[in-house]
């Protein structure tokens, strides 16, 4: 049973997602058990969303820019979902900057960087779900910076992790060419704050569906338009200019690397299932690939036209599109593989 602090922190956030006008009600599954503030040794605020099942815990973390919409966004579109009608005992978390999360300071409310991340909130959330499950390690399913930030947690402890799902998650930065985008992402992330996602995405919402954006980070035949205009409406985070610089530096030397030049990934036995898109223009897909050059009980899925699905997606939509029917299948199948001892 969820305490009166997370009873009061559901309806919470209830009223702010009220408030927010959000376009169309989530349906009664899709309601989480209760959502639970989660305060990191440095003094943040986040939060974690529980949808409860009696199996194993899964943790879900979504990418840079991004907030928990990404898995639990409307029913037919949700791992979260997906994995509890499996029996899953899932938790979904917001990483710092969200804007439902509370910094110790306004001073700090966007001095982020990934380290931070990786080591305060994970390190929280990890914490709060082993502590109320009593399980001695979860699952974890990671998107883009989620996966990420799950080798990252994998250099730190991976006694705690039972097995991992990785999408479109480099581990290294050797085969990306950076476009035209990224050139002007560089030009945005200088001085202090943030790069304000949410209120770019308001402005170019006239663009419609000729927004060039979309065909940056999906394969456009898989986005169902009424779902992706709520998704830019809600699943976007403003991006705190450190994250984005620090992301820069990784382009620039080819690795994933905290701020002190250490590499964050490291060899660890732990069961990974990493998926790599070949529409990805986000990503280098040879660079996810490369994921399973460093961890030694790693399994490379390719999602593709030439491996059997309808076309090559790109970054989002194996989690968000419509092709999530031919995804999904895949994540559960693996953590199927891996439940054990952990709970």
């Amino acid at each position: 049973m969820p305490t009166p602090a997370q009873s009061r922190s559901t309806l919470v956030a209830a009223a702010l997602l009220l408030g927010a006008g959000c376009p169309r009600p989530l349906p009664p599954t899709m309601v989480p058990t209760y959502t639970t503030a989660v305060r990191t040794e440095d003094g943040w605020v986040n939060h974690l969303r529980r949808y409860a099942g009696e199996g194993e815990p899964v943790l879900l973390v979504h990418g840079m820019g991004a907030n928990h919409y990404n898995f639990d966004y409307r029913h037919e579109i949700s791992l979260a979902h997906a994995l509890q009608q499996q029996g899953w005992d899932v938790w979904i978390t917001d990483l710092r900057g969200d804007w439902l999360t509370v910094p110790p300071s306004p001073k700090v409310r966007w001095e982020i960087t990934f380290d931070d991340y990786a080591r305060y909130d994970v390190a929280a959330s990890v914490e709060a779900v082993l502590s109320a499950t009593g399980a001695e390690q979860l699952h974890w399913v990671g998107h883009s910076m989620g996966g990420m930030l799950l080798y990252a947690w994998l250099a730190q402890h991976p006694e705690t992790i039972a097995s991992g799902v990785t999408i479109c998650s480099p581990s290294t930065f050797q085969d990306y060419e950076e476009p035209w985008t990224v050139r002007t992402f560089r030009f945005a992330t200088r001085g202090r704050g943030r790069i304000p996602a949410r209120s770019l995405s308001v402005l170019s919402r006239p663009l419609g569906r000729a927004n060039p954006m979309y065909g940056r980070i999906a394969n456009r035949d898989n986005l169902d338009w009424g779902l992706t205009k709520g998704l830019a409406r809600h699943a976007l985070s403003d991006l705190p200019k450190p994250v984005a610089r620090q992301a820069l530096t990784w382009l620039e030397s080819d690795a994933l690397i905290d701020t002190e030049g250490r590499d964050w990934v490291q060899p660890a036995d732990v069961p990974l299932l990493v998926l790599g898109a070949l529409g990805d223009r986000v990503v280098a897909e040879a660079d996810v690939r490369a994921t399973c050059d460093r961890f030694p009980d790693c399994t490379y899925q390719l999602l593709s036209r030439d491996q059997g699905l309808d076309n090559d997606p790109g970054h989002i939509d194996p989690v968000v599109g419509t092709i999530v029917d031919e995804v999904y299948p895949m994540v559960l199948s693996f953590l199927e593989a891996q439940r054990g001892d952990s709970f």
